[in-house]
């Protein structure tokens, strides 16, 4: 599959380890949180086309929310380079520290916003999805 395009290292969330089909009951702010360190499992220098595309490598946050595999997909997905060439050039082939968070989930919508950084802690990209999900 595509992930294994993708070499991940967990940070902070993630699934559940078991599918327990009720709300996790965590704060809304840590309720869908995810944080993982990603780069390509080819090494390769990140470029803008890769960037964006590590910009939707997370999972719903709808799974996480209701600890359920939830049928999803995204409706809309605006990403904002915060970084120029030269920065990408810097970071090279190393891994980035992506982190998403969903903020609201009604009427079979979530929307999600994530953030991507480079190892010494600047901002490379933000991004933001509003997702349908099945009640």
């Amino acid at each position: 599959g595509w992930r294994a395009r993708y070499e991940l290292r967990r940070a902070g969330g993630g699934l559940p380890s078991a599918w327990a089909h009720t709300e996790n009951g965590l704060p809304p702010e840590t309720a869908s949180l995810d944080q993982m360190w990603v780069r390509d499992a080819e090494a390769r220098p990140l470029d803008f086309p890769a960037l964006a595309a590590s910009c939707d490598i997370f999972y719903p946050r709808v799974w996480q929310r209701r600890s359920a595999p939830t049928p999803a997909g995204t409706v809309s997905m605006t990403v904002y380079f915060h970084a120029d060439a030269a920065l990408l050039a810097a970071v090279g082939g190393d891994f980035v520290l992506a982190q998403a968070r969903g903020q609201e989930y009604r009427g079979g919508f979530f929307d999600q916003t994530a953030q991507l950084w480079s190892r010494d802690g600047t901002m490379l990209a933000t991004t933001h999805q509003l997702v349908y999900y099945k009640s």
